[in-house]
């Protein structure tokens, strides 16, 4: 019976690595495209999706077999159940990923070729490398490291901050393209909560590892 647990257990984060993999190069992806306003691209990430949407719950479904069908001690109870909010944060920053290329596309169609913000690249840089650290400490790799992430998640709120301003300078001082303007507004706040959740990961990791919780 143990065997087939630790089998099980083994089974399902292989799965779950898998899925961090696709949404790492969900993560890739939309940036590119929405640096280069690649309708194509944006449009692969987005029916992409749902092949990631299908992966989350079958994890979902194998994390709670694992819960429903063995018999776990503690510790294990307590990885399984943040396994499976970690799932339902990856599954979000990957739903932000699709509704961030869904505005690449409205805003390539609407053809005003307005420049991406300043500072929209650096926060989406620290965005990336935190779900990238996250799926690390997910893995057992540093994961003492994890607390550290809420400092990464104060300089993507920062950014958020700085960002709306900016823009709702342009806005002022452009109102005919307002709508265009509002989709990046749009696409900043999704950032952000990509963030969020990574930092989510970060304390569900904490929760697994030490039995301590933030959230």
């Amino acid at each position: 019976m143990l065997e087939a647990y630790e089998k099980s257990v083994r089974e399902l984060n292989a799965e779950i690595t898998s899925l961090g993999i696709k949404i790492e190069q969900a993560i890739d992806k939309t940036w590119k495209a929405l640096e280069t306003m690649d309708v194509k691209l944006a449009e692969e990430v987005y029916r992409g999706d749902d092949e990631i949407d299908v992966m989350v719950k079958e994890c979902m479904r194998k994390d709670l077999t694992i819960s429903m069908m063995q018999s776990p001690v503690a510790a294990d109870w307590r990885s399984l159940m943040a396994t499976l909010k970690i799932l339902s944060d990856l599954e979000r920053i990957a739903d932000h990923c699709a509704d961030i290329s869904h505005y690449v596309m409205h805003l390539e169609h609407a053809n005003h070729h307005l420049p991406i913000p300043q500072g929209l690249k650096e926060m989406y840089g620290v965005m990336s490398s935190m779900v990238s650290d996250v799926l690390d400490f997910y893995k057992g790799k540093e994961s003492s490291q994890a607390e550290l992430m809420r400092d990464k998640d104060d300089i993507v709120d920062m950014a958020f901050n700085h960002l709306m301003e900016e823009i709702s300078r342009e806005i002022t001082s452009d109102p005919e393209h307002s709508r265009d303007y509002i989709s990046f507004v749009l696409i900043v706040k999704y950032i952000e909560r990509m963030a969020d959740h990574a930092n989510n990961i970060a304390e569900w990791v904490i929760y697994r590892d030490k039995n301590e919780l933030n959230i």
